[in-house]
């Protein structure tokens, strides 16, 4: 009997669908979206079940509503690893790049194709030196999709709860 898909394994193969079939600007603001979104979702479980979480990260001014605040408070928290944060940097600038040009932009040029090369390989290894700057970008968003898709679920057992602090001018 074959066993359903975890909903992370759905997801992720409904993006990678769709992002592959996406032009370089689109594979790219999906990328940014997506992580953006799983970066949350970890932060999600992390926090404390109460509104002051809930609004640190969504809504109107949120202090950790931006991809690069998410980012940052994940890693700070111990969340992400060093390297993890690493290649959501790279990722964010190349989404920059792509976001604030409407002409001439592609995985080609120079400003993209120097952030993206510094994204680790994470394909098979005889295909490195053949593969272009999109190829290399695939992997990586891949790969670290997958790890912060599972992440979500690790990070859920050490949530955090509101701790009870003793109050010696209460008793």
């Amino acid at each position: 009997m074959r066993q359903p898909l975890e909903p992370e394994m759905h997801e992720l193969s409904e993006f990678l669908n769709e992002f592959d079939k996406e032009t370089d600007r689109g594979a790219t603001l999906n990328a940014a979206a997506v992580l953006d979104d799983w970066l949350q979702k970890i932060l999600e479980s992390f926090f404390v079940d109460n509104k002051s979480g809930k609004d640190l990260i969504s809504g109107f001014n949120a202090p950790l509503g931006t991809f690069s605040a998410k980012a940052s408070a994940a890693h700070a928290f111990g969340l992400i690893e060093d390297r993890e944060f690493r290649e959501i940097t790279l990722i964010r600038k190349i989404r920059n790049e792509f976001g604030h040009s409407w002409r001439g932009i592609n995985f080609d040029a120079d400003k993209v194709s120097k952030l993206a090369n510094q994204l680790p390989w994470c394909g098979p290894t005889e295909l490195e030196q053949t593969s272009s700057t999109r190829q290399r970008f695939n992997f990586a968003i891949a790969i670290l999709l997958t790890d912060l898709m599972w992440r979500s679920r690790l990070v859920h057992k050490d949530k955090l709860q509101v701790k009870i602090w003793p109050n010696k001018s209460r008793d």
